[in-house]
């Protein structure tokens, strides 16, 4: 999963555990931080300019190209897949002030989050 596409699921997954939207994403591990723009009916990846909205069954639409399924299992874990490319992904976002996206190979990837309650 490319490094875009994994903000975007951990902008989505802090959006849906807590009901606000990030407005800045942290990666703990490179240091680089990313903006993200709110929007009505999802939000834009000011670092790629990717447009994110939820479909009607739940699915994300990512630009033009990408789908993205993503699914609650609890309060605190979420699983999904690339439905371009059949990666799957598992992931914690609690509600708290971080989300750990975890990828097919064993891979894990950490995220500040900087909500609008936060900003």
């Amino acid at each position: 999963m490319t490094p875009e596409l994994r903000r975007i699921v951990a902008a989505e997954a802090h959006r849906r555990a807590t009901g606000r939207c990030p407005v800045l994403l942290h990666a703990l591990g490179t240091g680089e931080s990313f903006a993200i723009r709110p929007e009505a009916e999802g939000f834009t990846d000011m670092e790629s300019g990717l447009v994110v909205r939820s479909a009607p069954d739940g699915t994300l639409l990512v630009g033009a190209v990408h789908r993205l399924a993503l699914a609650a299992e609890d309060a605190v874990l979420f699983r999904g897949q690339d439905l371009v490319t059949a990666e799957r992904f598992t992931g914690r976002a609690g509600g708290g002030a971080s989300v750990t996206l975890y990828a097919d190979g064993g891979d894990f990837f950490q995220y500040a989050v900087v909500d609008q309650a936060r900003a």
